[in-house]
């Protein structure tokens, strides 16, 4: 994880895009948490993240439409599709297409097997990706919501916590002159 914070707040942009394409919802936290400091844009970082995270369903979409079961078998345990999960998916996909999707954005888990099976049965690509657009954009902005609440909940806590260690600090130096003090004194009578 700090790998990752450190790699945005060192190329921000630049590689925010191939991130997104690999994990959008956890690096919207991310990347939000980051906004409330000042190191990103929350709008530049929305289109992105987005952006990403559509690529992302895409690609999954032309495996299995264009890969086919072939491929599917031999890429497939990468991604953790098994011949168990997709036949699951495929009687879900046959009856509700629209639903299937946004259960595969939303269930972690199935996410991967849902986009490559809508690939896979040739699900019209425009309702595919109208689904996964809307769904991409409230997930995104959940998120980034996500990463605000505790990016500013980190601030409050910093500031907080700064004024504990003054206070300690103030403790502990007056205990100090206090206790030299003493010394000083006994030395002296």
């Amino acid at each position: 994880m700090e790998h990752l914070i450190l790699l945005l707040e060192t190329y921000k942009y630049f590689i925010l895009l191939p991130l997104a394409i690999l994990e959008g919802p956890i690096l919207a936290v991310i990347a939000g948490f980051l906004t409330t400091l000042g190191v990103l844009n929350l709008f530049i970082v929305f289109f992105i993240v987005t952006l990403g995270d559509v690529i992302g369903d895409t690609l999954m979409y032309v495996l299995g439409r264009f890969g086919g079961k072939p491929i599917i078998k031999k890429i497939g345990p990468f991604f953790g599709v098994t011949d168990q999960k997709l036949e699951e998916a495929k009687v879900y996909f046959t009856d509700r297409h629209t639903k299937a999707v946004v259960l595969s954005k939303l269930v972690y888990g199935i996410g991967t097997v849902g986009l490559i099976t809508a690939g896979l049965l040739k699900m019209p690509y425009r309702r595919f990706m109208t689904t996964c657009l809307f769904i991409s954009i409230g997930q995104t902005l959940l998120m980034l919501a996500l990463g605000i609440i505790f990016g500013h909940a980190y601030v409050l806590l910093s500031k907080y916590l700064d004024y504990y260690a003054a206070g300690v600090s103030i403790v502990a130096i007056g205990t100090i002159i206090v206790f030299v003090f003493i010394k000083i004194k006994k030395k002296v009578v």
